[in-house]
């Protein structure tokens, strides 16, 4: 009775001390930002809710890093917040814009800048800011 005792506490203690890391893919760096709205010629009451930003590795980037969150900030900005992504990894950080977010123009807005390459330390915070432009 007691080495199936012993045997269940190690084979509980082992995996809770293996459980989280989703093979590496998550991990302890934030990035944050803000994402400028064109003062005018935007059609869209609920722009950030159609702005998707992605980190991922710039050899897999179209799979996205971390949990991603774009909320309504005040200026005609919105800032967002990307948590949980791997630290001292080499990352990629851009911006999407949703099918239904577009310019008077009937044009997609443009993101300005492109995607951008960030490394973060353990526990650390980057921040990368972008600017939606509809026309010159």
């Amino acid at each position: 009775m007691y080495r199936i005792a012993v045997a269940a506490l190690v084979l509980a203690a082992s995996g809770c001390a293996t459980t989280g890391g989703g093979g590496g893919r998550e991990g302890n760096a934030t990035i944050a930002g803000v994402v400028r709205l064109p003062e005018s010629g935007l059609r869209a009451q609920d722009a950030c809710e159609q702005l998707q930003v992605t980190v991922a590795s710039p050899s897999s980037p179209t799979v996205g890093l971390g949990r991603a969150m774009v909320k309504q900030s005040r200026g005609g900005r919105c800032s967002f917040t990307v948590s949980g992504v791997p630290s001292n990894t080499d990352l990629q950080v851009g911006l999407a814009v949703g099918g239904g977010l577009k310019c008077e123009s009937g044009d997609a807005p443009a993101v300005t800048p492109e995607p951008s390459a960030v490394k973060v330390g353990d526990y650390g915070t980057a921040t990368r800011d972008f600017a939606l432009n509809c026309g010159a």
